[in-house]
């Protein structure tokens, strides 16, 4: 009975390939190929097989099968169209007669019948091991009784037919309450009266007959529109450069196309209908099913020998029917591998130049400081001037190379984060404390947030101080005159809202009374919130790319080199923790970090 069940399978398979894609598509000939061997294999003890329906119950040798009514129910109603009550496939089968019988089966009913039905179609392709019959199951008897039952059958046909003519006047005299009701004092309709029962009857006739052509030809019409449709797709899909993938609710492979087939190394093999774990390899079914039904995923595959590795970049989403209800997943898969090459390239030509610079711009620095100490000799005003403005940019263009350098070692995986049991209000204080002079030259009034016991963490805290630098650097740039900043520390989920220190023109004089409760968080949250221009939504994404700039929200002289907010975010997550960012135009921005225990 297994065996039955997957020559079904095979066979509604191979049927559905050969309605959707050309003959000469992989998927056609592997499902062909599958089926033909399976029939030899069934076909060889010597005995026919034969499939068909009793009351929509697949019936296969005779025998019921049970099978799934999505698949068997269309196949019900095609035998039912063509009047066929069973195939019978029998022994000598050959694979041009099986690609024959495939080609009728997808073929419409109703063609079939206008061109005499499925038998005439199976005769007509000469089709000798194929055989469509209209009842499996008979009686044997002899030629009398042969005779007498045609007989007999005339005989009832008749008496059926005169006593529906009868019901059929009995029924338009029942509609007419001038007739009477009594059956047995009803008279017989003259003949003038039945030519006319009859012209009615056959006008009747013909109105349903048009009507059913009117249906069929408007059917014929949107079928041959849908058609044109799924071509139209399936060249469109054939022909994308991206692989798409399309995964039912079961995990079982609904669509894919040869792009996929590539990417996945499934080149020349048929996926669909397979399950997506059993057909690719462990690494290939986990660029599809990683991470979230809705999500972009880069991961590194083999590529065709061991030295070499690909990345593919998985764009996923969901599909749901018109009740919301999901049925699938897409999955676009793209090639990236040049593009992280190209990227890789630029990072180490960046990294090399700024390497290369450093030394010179030391040697600068150093011999700039000499001059303006008056080491090397008495110095004017002027000279002073223009040499103090002269180390200024030294000092800006070396912050510069050392932000290219830090962000070059993290994507290469080479920084080493030097950490240490750090107070954490302690630091975030004398950061805060170290930008008190340029929050009074602009009159910005700046306010802490902090526990008064300490919040002890395993950080590296000249890295969490360069962090705050471009963070509280960031805010003093773009927040206007009279302005505000509050820089905040909390426990991420916090059991209680820690006491707020009030303005205070000093960070060292905020010191919170002693009567707050100690705080025990997992994780600790450092923001600094300020009242400045303010950030679009669209550009808060690209805040964090390197050299990017929001410069249409920039005041009149601010400027700056892309690299502090993309630096900041790297050694946050370095630490395992996140960035985020709130702001709105006009009314200021948050940015917040996060840093595990």
């Amino acid at each position: 009975m297994n065996d039955t069940v997957t020559i079904l399978n095979k066979l509604f398979l191979a049927l559905q390939n050969v309605r959707f894609y050309p003959s000469t598509h992989s998927l056609v000939q592997e499902s062909f190929s599958a089926l033909f061997t399976l029939l030899q294999s069934a076909l060889a003890s010597g005995k026919d097989f034969s499939f068909g329906f009793v009351e929509n119950k697949l019936m296969v040798n005779g025998q019921p099968v049970d099978a799934d009514p999505a698949q068997t129910n269309d196949l019900a109603r095609y035998f039912e169209i063509l009047h066929v009550d069973n195939i019978t496939i029998q022994p000598g089968l050959t694979q041009s007669e099986l690609r024959s019988f495939l080609e009728c089966m997808s073929t419409k009913p109703e063609q079939l019948n206008e061109s005499g039905g499925m038998k005439k179609a199976l005769t007509d392709k000469g089709l000798r091991h194929v055989q469509a019959n209209d009842i499996t199951y008979g009686r044997i008897t002899g030629d009398k009784d042969k005779r007498k039952d045609k007989d007999k059958r005339k005989e009832k046909d008749k008496q059926e037919t005169t006593a529906a003519d009868e019901d059929f006047i009995k029924a338009l005299r029942r509609s007419d309450k001038s007739m009477p009701v009594a059956e047995t004092t009803m008279p017989m309709p003259s003949p003038e009266e039945l030519k006319e029962l009859y012209a009615i009857r056959a006008q009747f006739k013909s109105e349903m007959d048009r009507r059913v052509q009117e249906a069929t030809r408007h059917y014929e019409i949107e079928n041959k529109h849908l058609a044109f449709e799924k071509d139209k797709m399936d060249s469109i899909m054939r022909n994308v450069g991206e692989g798409v993938v399309v995964v039912g609710n079961d995990g079982n492979i609904l669509m894919a196309n040869p792009a996929a087939e590539k990417l996945l190394g499934q080149r020349g093999h048929a996926i669909v209908g397979q399950a997506l774990k059993k057909t690719l390899k462990e690494e290939h079914s986990l660029v599809l099913s990683k991470g979230s039904p809705e999500s972009v995923t880069e991961i590194e595959v083999a590529g065709k020998d061991d030295e070499t590795r690909r990345v593919l970049r998985t764009s996923n989403a969901v599909i749901e029917d018109r009740d919301g209800r999901t049925i699938g997943m897409v999955s676009v898969l793209s090639d990236i591998t040049k593009m992280k090459e190209v990227e890789q390239l630029k990072s180490d030509f960046v990294a090399n130049v700024s390497h290369e610079l450093r030394s010179p711009l030391a040697a600068i620095q150093k011999n700039l400081t000499v001059i303006l100490d008056k080491t090397a000799g008495e110095i004017n005003n002027d000279q002073k001037e223009f040499l103090s403005l002269a180390k200024e940019n030294v000092e800006r263009l070396t912050r510069l190379i050392n932000d290219l350098l830090d962000l070059s070692k993290i994507e290469a995986g080479k920084m080493e984060l030097k950490k240490a049991k750090t107070d954490l209000t302690t630091l975030v204080r004398k950061t805060v404390a170290s930008f008190s002079g340029w929050f009074g030259e602009k009159r910005i009034k700046y306010r802490l947030q902090l526990p008064d016991q300490a919040v002890e963490l395993e950080l590296d805290s000249d890295k969490i101080t360069q962090v705050l630098n471009n963070l509280l650097s960031n805010a003093l740039k773009f927040t206007p005159a009279e302005g505000e900043i509050l820089v905040t520390l909390r426990a991420a989920d916090p059991v209680q809202t820690p006491p707020a220190c009030p303005p205070v023109p000093e960070p060292s004089s905020c010191r919170p009374g002693s009567s707050a409760r100690e705080a025990s968080p997992r994780r600790v949250e450092v923001s600094v919130t300020d009242t400045g221009v303010g950030i679009a939504s669209k550009d808060i994404l690209r805040i964090f790319n390197k050299f990017e700039q929001v410069s249409a929200n920039h005041p009149n002289g601010v400027n700056g080199t892309g690299l502090g907010l993309p630096l900041a975010k790297e050694i946050v997550e370095k630490h395992g923790g996140k960035m985020q960012v709130k702001s709105e135009i006009g009314k200021g921005s948050t940015f917040a970090f996060t840093l595990p225990p």
